[in-house]
């Protein structure tokens, strides 16, 4: 049984190769046709940002009580803070340098009423609503004014301290959002908000969990650009340097960028989100699946001494199948170990990689024995 096995394997395996050596204008034809329906899923693909309570898998128990709380208390569990500060630029400048001058406090006030206005945010406290509360809902004139409601009012000159440093160098607003909204369009409105005219010597910024999400977000789409972009640069040179021809040295690169695009465009179909944490793995399957590709590329050339172009072919995919195959089964198997773990990012991760090697494999055994049988005609 064993031996009909591997000899129906092996037939299949010099069906197929003949198969590519004889019609690789059709393989390319429908990898091709694939690839741009998978390339226009990838292109959908976005980068999410997670909070600390995705790193847990649902059925810890304080996710269970965070989501328990959540459901009940809608709107309590995400704040985000805009701090304003004392910024001159000249020592003997009348810039501000002082937070509880009355011109900052309306202008603390003004960033807390523009930023109720913003969906998402339920609630908004500053500086402004102490002093307001303890001078009849007004702000005073002058800062020597504001000093003396301080002084006068002890209640209020506890609470100042919630929303003002000691060195009266720092003053916050202080913003409670909704946990379900869209934390990347509330960040962005809360950044337009901040950008209204603020008075001389003081600078703005935010911060808060959903800003450092859509923060990190932000950043790991661009990592994710330059380090895959100086990945495939130091590949193609090297690849050139190694097979010492342009040729050769460019096809492997097929295997990766198309084993990349199917993956991807995959994982879209089923609904994956690229997250900060896993978007480093496209670098890594740069690195293992450039092999796939290089390992079809030397064999071919070096069938390719001693016979014609379709028998080298044949060859290069019945030496290059099983070695692929085991070292393809292996690579999936380690990978998707992670999600033997509790870890839903690890889980992705191993997803992610294994999907891609896989990928790669698919099309160093397609596109790329397609190619160099057309380019040796």
């Amino acid at each position: 049984m064993r031996d009909k096995l591997s000899k129906l394997g092996k037939w299949a395996l010099e069906k197929y190769a003949r198969f590519v050596s004889h019609h690789a204008v059709v393989v390319l034809a429908v990898v091709l046709v694939f690839s741009f329906f998978a390339g226009y899923q990838a292109s959908l693909m976005e980068t999410t940002g997670t909070s600390q309570k995705d790193w847990l898998p649902d059925d810890v128990e304080v996710v269970e009580t965070f989501n328990l709380i959540a459901d009940q208390f809608a709107g309590s569990f995400a704040t985000v803070t805009i701090a304003v500060q004392t910024d001159p630029k000249y020592a003997n400048s009348d810039e501000v340098r002082d937070v509880r001058d009355p011109e900052v406090l309306r202008y603390v006030d003004l960033l807390a009423e523009r930023a109720k206005l913003v969906y998402g945010v339920v609630g908004a406290e500053s500086a402004a609503d102490v002093v307001k509360e303890a001078n009849g809902g007004r702000i005073p004139a002058s800062l020597r004014t504001v000093k003396s409601v301080l002084k006068n009012n002890e209640a209020a000159e506890q609470r100042m301290k919630n929303f003002i440093s000691d060195d009266y160098a720092l003053t916050v607003v202080r913003l409670n959002l909704l946990e379900e909204v869209d934390a990347e369009e509330t960040v962005e409105e809360l950044r337009k908000v901040i950008n209204i005219k603020k008075p001389r010597g003081v600078s703005v910024e935010l911060s808060g969990d959903p800003v450092q999400e859509v923060t990190l977000q932000e950043l790991a789409g661009e990592t994710m650009g330059k380090t895959s972009l100086v990945s495939f640069a130091l590949i193609i040179l090297i690849l050139i340097i190694v097979f010492t021809s342009i040729k050769y040295g460019l096809i492997p690169l097929l295997t990766i960028v198309f084993g990349l695009i199917w993956a991807y465009g995959t994982l879209v179909l089923v609904g994956f989100k690229i997250t900060p944490q896993t978007s480093g793995v496209m670098t890594m399957i740069m690195g293992i699946g450039i092999d796939f590709g290089i390992q079809v590329t030397k064999r071919f050339r070096y069938e390719l001494r001693t016979q014609k172009r379709e028998d080298a072919m044949v060859n290069t995919l019945r030496n290059v199948f099983y070695p692929m195959t085991i070292t393809t089964l292996a690579a999936v198997v380690g990978f998707k170990c992670l999600s033997l773990g509790q870890l839903p990012v690890m889980a992705d991760m191993g997803t992610m990689m294994a999907g891609g090697v896989l990928f790669c494999m698919a099309a160093a055994l397609t596109i790329v024995p397609a190619v160099l049988v057309l380019l040796e005609r």
